[in-house]
């Protein structure tokens, strides 16, 4: 055998014996065994416990190690039971060469992990997770030993970090669940899923690029997204000696290629520009960015941010947004498109102070802006966030608020309109339009606790939909948790309003106290503007009304019973818009008239038809120059108003509820002119006439204000007709006897008959 063969035999042979070795080492190699020191290994550095099903040596797909059913457990007290991750492949891979050169060269894949973020008070399972170094085990060292293990590591850190580099490390399909921890159960905040994270390059001194990016598919009644989004981040990362130096980083966060629609108040088409552009640097103690750009189509925004001692994270913040034009605008804003033609905004936002000490955080907001029919200025300045003390102003010429607003308020479709019959007419129950009381919640109280918060507002004119309010002028100032209105003026409802309120917003439900002055306003619009569903105000006119208030409470079923007010109007002129009291009590005694019998008077039911008291019920109530004072007791209002018109004195003894509902009495008395029409058409009107001659109704008053119901007491009626009918009759009979002496004669000796039997004549009526 020749020595050419001799040597291809043994490196054939030789190679080959490396190859059977490389097949059967992941079967030699069993990791599983080193499971109890990777978890102790990991227990012993974090507050997690760390598990996995299997784990196995790879040779031909790559040097490494592929971990399967990989999950971390939070062992933590305050997040105990938790996980804060589960993955269901993990790779490690290293390049062979450059380790046999003793550089550690390779990459890691996850698939689909699943990380949930736990918060529970100010704490997530993330802060919590590194554990703290044990007092016991510092102390056991001494000085010069500590002090050379220290410098031994770090010099062991030092090299190790330029020999090892992540080419990739690849996240494929990952969720984010952020829940709540603070009440009984976890509590799922939000939730993001098919994240893919690729970082590539990663090591000292070189630049490390970092891409996270999704597809988003949201669809609901309100708003939907779509696309994706990818956020690319760039970092170079610098040591001194054994200690990190700075990091300079620089990002972009896209949104380009989103599809976004808010209510047909906010569209966003993937051609449109979105995107955040930033770049800084980051320290041991601080972090700068100065690079800081965002744009909305056409529009611009610069920032600048600096953070400095994480702990307090000392801040300050700067955020521009300026634009001379902001017509193009009108693609996002469609429902605001004229709005924006010509117009501008300049807004500066300064955040400067510690971010973790809200009551040493101060915020300025000053902004301008000019749109096609509105103007606005607005400057915020806060001495503290929590407890939240500062002053906000806002002042305008002319602000179209509807228009700016209204597009994105939730859209209410009308309800369907039911015909009902007159009948089914009933008054609104209370429980029905109930909604849920007004009170602070925890967070607010705490935000408000030891608050002094004063607000300024000046807007020449103000209108929302069909309201309009001129020279409104608002003064506020919440101290604690007191609310003092010292001021809400405007020209409103074709008048003028004024009103003072106080109010302790800490009790619960609130209580509040205050007055109103009403200078000639025009009372159907205040109708309407209270419900706005109102076909018809019941009232019509120009009046003042003064009034004080108080009550506990903001929802119908509080309000019924605690709100109480007392005041006085005038009416310059105007009319009553409802049916008539005296129509209604007219019908209901035309009825009687018609249908009742008067039992043994012989009637003549002809003449007694006759009688007719009635109104058109078309016709308004005149109120010229009519005044009166009224009052509110316990939701209700009392009704002790006395009227006196052509037709009589009508005397009310009514109450009016939050609902509407109408109850009491009424005593109507005709006047001189009335009862002399009555006695005109009948003879037997004067049977209806009470002991002082007067022709008087009484009734009692249902339904509601729009729609009233009178029931009147027929029996009273029915009782006088009798008792005045008997009396004429006997009358009658006295005087046909003293025209008669036979009669009379016959009548004595009757008499004297009677009293001779022991007959008392007096209990005879004789």
């Amino acid at each position: 055998m020749s020595t050419q063969k001799k040597w291809l035999i043994g490196i054939s042979s030789f190679f080959l014996v490396i190859f059977l070795i490389l097949i059967a080492l992941p079967f030699m190699i069993d990791f599983n065994k080193f499971k109890p020191q990777i978890q102790n290994a990991v227990e012993q550095r974090l507050n997690a416990k760390v598990n996995f099903s299997s784990a196995r040596l790879t040779i031909f797909s790559g040097l490494g190690v592929n971990l399967q059913n990989v999950t971390l457990d939070n062992t933590d007290e305050n997040f105990f039971n938790t996980q804060l991750l589960r993955v269901k492949d993990v790779k490690f891979k290293i390049d062979l060469l450059p380790l046999l050169q003793g550089k550690i060269i390779g990459e890691i894949a996850i698939k689909n992990p699943e990380i949930t973020v736990v918060k529970n008070g100010n704490k997530t399972n993330l802060s919590n997770l590194i554990k703290r170094n044990s007092n016991n085990s510092s102390s056991d060292l001494s000085a010069y030993a500590a002090e050379n293990t220290s410098s031994e590591i770090n010099s062991n850190l030092s090299s190790l970090s330029k020999r090892v580099v992540v080419k990739t490390l690849s996240i494929h399909n990952a969720t984010f669940v952020f829940s709540s921890a603070s009440g009984a159960y976890d509590r799922e905040i939000a939730k993001v899923k098919d994240l893919n994270v690729l970082v590539s390059n990663i090591g000292l001194d070189r630049d490390t690029k970092i891409e996270i990016f999704s597809d988003i598919d949201i669809n609901s009644q309100e708003y939907s997204v779509k696309g994706p989004i990818s956020l690319k981040i760039i970092a170079n990362t610098e040591m001194s000696s054994n200690e990190w130096k700075s990091t300079i980083f620089s990002g972009l966060l896209s949104l380009d290629k989103l599809d976004i629609n808010f209510r047909d108040a906010f569209v966003k088409n993937g051609k449109t520009s979105f995107n955040l552009n930033f770049g800084g640097i980051a320290k041991p103690q601080n972090i700068m960015i100065e690079d800081f750009k965002f744009l909305l189509h056409t529009l611009n925004g610069r920032a600048t941010i600096s953070l400095d001692n994480f702990q307090k994270l000392n801040s300050d913040i700067k955020i521009f947004l300026n634009s001379s034009d902001l017509s193009d605008m009108g693609i996002v804003f469609p429902q605001h498109k004229k709005m924006l033609l010509n117009a501008s905004v300049d807004m500066i936002t300064k955040v400067f102070g510690s971010l973790s000490q809200p009551n040493q955080l101060n915020l300025n907001i000053d902004l301008s802006s000019k749109l096609a029919d509105s103007d606005l200025t607005l400057a915020l300045a806060t001495d503290s966030i929590k407890p939240l003390n500062g002053l906000l102003r806002v002042q305008s010429k002319n602000l179209k608020l509807g228009d700016i607003v209204k597009p994105f308020l939730v859209k209410t479709p009308p309800l369907p309109t039911k015909k009902i019959e007159e009948k089914e007419k009933k008054p609104v129950a209370i429980s029905s339009v109930d909604s849920e009381e007004f009170s602070l919640s925890e967070n607010e109280k705490r935000l408000l606790a030891d608050s002094d918060f004063s607000t300024e507002i000046n807007i020449g004119n103000l209108s929302y939909d069909d309201l309009i309010f001129n020279n409104f002028s608002f003064m506020a100032r919440i101290k604690h948790y007191s609310l003092a209105i010292s001021k809400l003026n405007m020209n409103a409802f074709s008048g003028s309003l004024s009103s003072i309120l106080k109010s302790d917003l800490g009790a619960s439900p609130i209580n509040f106290s205050g007055n109103i002055a009403l200078n000639k306003v025009r009372i159907e619009e205040i109708a309407h503007f209270v419900k706005a569903d109102l076909v018809k105000s019941p009232l019509d006119g120009i009046t003042d009304i003064n009034m004080l208030f108080n009550g506990t409470g903001t929802t119908r079923p509080n309000l019924s019973k605690t709100l109480n007010a007392k005041g006085s109007f005038f009416f310059y002129n105007g009319f009553l818009n409802t049916k008539s009291l005296l129509a209604l009590a007219g019908e209901q005694f035309n009825n009687f008239i018609s249908n009742t019998s008067f039992g043994a008077l012989k009637v003549d039911s002809s003449t007694l038809k006759k009688l007719s008291l009635s109104e058109d019920e078309t016709s308004k109530k005149n109120l010229n120059n009519v005044k009166g004072d009224f009052e509110v007791k316990d939701g209700k209002l009392l009704v002790r108003n006395s009227i006196d018109g052509d037709d009589g004195l009508l005397k009310l003894n009514g109450d009016v509820g939050l609902d509407e509902t109408l109850r009491g009495t009424a005593i109507f008395t005709a006047s001189k002119k009335t009862k002399e029409k009555l006695l005109q058409q009948s003879k037997y009107a004067k049977y209806f006439l009470d002991e002082s001659g007067n022709f008087v109704l009484n009734m009692t008053l249902g339904g509601t204000v729009l729609n009233p119901e009178v029931f009147l007491d027929t029996a009273l009626l029915q009782a006088r007709f009798t008792k005045n009918g008997t009396k004429e009759l006997s009358t009658k009979i006295k005087e046909e006897i003293n025209k008669n002496p036979k009669i009379q004669k016959l009548q004595e000796n009757a008499k004297k008959f009677l009293e001779m039997n022991g007959i008392n004549l007096n209990k005879l009526g004789l």
